[in-house]
């Protein structure tokens, strides 16, 4: 469960917990180019030159006789991984109850605190069957930054009757798809879809990153941020934005020349995407109307050099018409209406 949380989500009153009767998902909120990449992620992962061939050049969902032979012979052993959704708040347009989501984490299957996998005959007999995202399928008590989680449901309605106006919308973690992970592969013969990226330097990091967050055997019970807000502070002065009718976008790169575009897959963190790319900062969120980055400093924003640091970002921003905010940690957690003061006399200048 999410700790350390402030007294002021208490003011949110229902919006902040789980609704009481079905809702949608405001996947706007999710950046486009995230929801791209992972519609091919589904059935058997990574997808291989390999794969293809056997195949006759269409892979479906469930694995395919020659597939089937394939793993079998060579003994491969897969871990199912759920691709989790967390939502923060939710709104009711209309008559319509819609939740604004905040991360998208893959988590592994587990049993009694350990990671389990399988052989090609588990996969098989799912069969293929697609996750239908909902209250239903979904891990209670979940904490997307610890990877920590109290139940989790296979559907049959239990977690939404065990949550539904009690509990926290923040830790409800909805499975909106699964996939099998092979713990062998020739990382050399990984087939992506990567059209979608600008240049082959993109696509490299893209990799890189995809094997990284998707495609790296999970060794412990724990979860892969793969889109979203990274610590609980953003969080809650994400909420407190949310209270106050703004919906900020997470995580935004901003290049020198004033660009700005939403991360995917924390591309930005390799080493050689971003000296090539020259990233100038990523904000935790950004308010594209207002022209406003917003960052949340923990504790080593207070040292002098990062302080001096921050200040010549904020300089550089301030050139290419960009306006930032500095909120501080210890200020979300001890009064976080006031730290949505700050953001909102930024707006108005």
């Amino acid at each position: 469960m999410i700790s350390d949380r402030p007294e002021r989500l208490s003011d949110f009153g229902e919006k902040a917990i789980v609704p009481n009767q079905p809702f949608a998902v405001s996947w706007e909120m999710v950046p486009e180019v995230v929801r791209v990449s992972l519609m091919p992620v589904s059935g058997i992962q990574p997808l291989t030159g390999e794969m293809f061939k056997i195949a006759g050049g269409v892979l479906e969902t469930a694995p395919s006789e020659a597939e089937f032979k394939l793993f079998q012979e060579a003994g491969t052993q897969f871990q199912m991984i759920h691709l989790v959704l967390s939502l923060a708040w939710w709104e009711d347009s209309g008559g319509e109850i819609t939740a604004v989501p905040f991360s998208i984490s893959a988590v592994p299957s587990s049993k009694r605190g350990k990671v389990t996998q399988n052989g090609i005959e588990f996969v098989a007999a799912l069969n293929g069957a697609p996750v239908e995202p909902s209250s239903d399928t979904a891990y209670v008590g979940f904490d997307p930054f610890q990877g920590e989680h109290s139940l989790f449901s296979t559907g049959g309605g239990v977690a939404f009757d065990f949550t539904a106006g009690k509990s926290p919308i923040d830790e409800l973690g909805i499975v909106i798809e699964r996939y099998f992970l092979a713990l062998d592969y020739n990382r050399d013969d990984v087939a992506e879809f990567d059209e979608f990226l600008p240049d082959d330097q993109s696509k490299k990091a893209y990799l890189r990153n995809r094997i990284k967050k998707l495609y790296t055997p999970f060794k412990a019970v724990e979860c892969r941020r793969i889109w979203g807000l990274e610590t609980p502070i953003e969080l809650f002065l994400f909420q407190e934005l949310l209270s106050r009718g703004l919906r900020p976008q997470c995580q935004c790169i901003i290049y020198p020349d004033g660009c700005v575009y939403q991360s995917l897959y924390d591309v930005y963190t390799d080493v050689e995407f971003r000296r090539g790319q020259n990233i100038l900062t990523e904000a935790d969120m950004y308010l594209p109307d207002k022209r406003l980055a917003i960052f949340c400093d923990g504790a080593h924003h207070e040292r002098a050099k990062q302080q001096k640091k921050d200040a010549k970002i904020g300089k550089q921003l301030a050139n290419l018409g960009i306006q930032s905010v500095r909120v501080p940690g210890r200020l979300i957690n001890s009064d976080l209406e006031a730290a949505g003061d700050l953001v909102s006399k930024a707006i108005a200048g």
